[in-house]
């Protein structure tokens, strides 16, 4: 896992200088080609999460505050009021009613009733809030830009920081039941708890100064965690890179899926055989557990593109979101683009 990094402002700031650099590539291209549907002075923001908590209802969230909702397993979409236009990172529902969302400037909004309406929720922090999780009504987790792991027992009525480590950004945060969970980020640093975050375990990560060189010596930058169960968890990020525990964590192994070297952003799993893997330009599935790994069909193609959430919907399949409102639903093998 050992990469050495000669700039570390760079990997530090990359998720907001990634965001930026897609956001004025958006409008090059919107500004040479028009839209996506031909119709004048409609764009489309980039998305970055996906929840649905059934099979036909689920929510999207992205840039600018923009919240999409569907009530027909992702056929059709309307765009609801946030409230903010702060950008978000991270959504997640636990019902149809409840959910909540994260993002820049310490953002927090909790919606009781469908996303019909949103309130703003209080952080006990400024920072980029970059994944929020629930396990019920009650008990959640966000992790943020500083290493901070914040977390609430009453529906986020109140929030609180569970975990302070080193300066380095979490990205993602994922639990199987209310005990088990891994955080991941920055330099490949990875965290577990085993007791709902009463304390959390660093196992993985590294930063140093080379006394040699001076140069800066790190892990791979990791994007996204799925947990499976209690010893199980896989994660993906920088350069192809996929890994994965069986032993709850006491191992990370590499795992070959035959990608190219590019950020792979996103990764889940309907937690029997099935695992989905989206990135920059990419995709990859796995029907046997990630024993072997396809690159399935994108009508159209998002080799120029990217996958940056995604989530199951319920029984029905799954759901992938990304750049320029991207929106793409699977059937068998191949995974076709929403219009709304």
């Amino acid at each position: 896992m050992k990469r050495t990094i000669y700039y570390r402002v760079f990997f530090k700031r990359f998720i907001y200088v990634f965001h930026v650099f897609l956001g004025m590539n958006f409008i090059f291209c919107f500004l040479l080609f028009g839209n996506l549907r031909g119709q004048p002075n409609k764009l489309y923001d980039d998305l970055f999460s996906v929840s649905f908590p059934d099979e036909r209802e689920g929510w999207v969230c992205g840039r600018w505050g923009t919240i999409l909702y569907s009530r027909d397993g992702g056929k059709t979409w309307e765009r609801q009021s946030s409230g903010t236009r702060f950008a978000l990172s991270s959504i997640h529902f636990v019902d149809s009613k409840q959910g909540w969302a994260v993002g820049d400037q310490g953002t927090i909004i909790r919606t009781v009733d469908g996303g019909r309406t949103w309130e703003k929720q209080k952080s006990p922090i400024s920072d980029f809030l970059m994944d929020v999780f629930f396990v019920d009504v009650l008990k959640g987790w966000i992790v943020t830009e500083r290493t901070t792991i914040l977390f609430t027992n009453d529906g986020g009525k109140s929030w609180s920081k569970q975990f302070s480590g080193e300066d380095y950004i979490l990205k993602a945060i994922s639990f199987c039941d209310a005990l088990h969970g891994w955080a991941v980020g920055e330099y490949g640093y990875i965290y577990h708890t085993s007791n709902g975050g009463v304390t959390w375990e660093k196992q993985a990560g590294e930063f140093r100064i080379s006394r040699e060189t001076g140069e800066i010596i790190g892990g791979t930058y990791l994007f996204d965690v799925v947990v499976l169960d209690p010893k199980t968890a896989w994660a993906v990020g920088i350069d192809g890179y996929v890994t994965k525990t069986l032993d709850g964590g006491k191992t990370w192994e590499p795992v070959v899926t035959g990608a190219r070297r590019t950020q792979l952003f996103s990764i889940t799993s309907d937690k029997k055989d099935k695992i989905f893997v989206g990135g920059s330009g990419t995709f990859l599935s796995s029907e046997d557990s990630g024993k072997t790994w396809q690159t399935p069909e994108f009508r159209p193609s998002i080799k120029y593109g990217w996958i940056y959430g995604l989530a199951p919907r319920g029984n029905s399949g799954f759901v992938a979101v990304g750049w320029r409102g991207a929106i793409y639903l699977n059937s068998s093998t191949t995974w076709e683009r929403i219009k709304y």
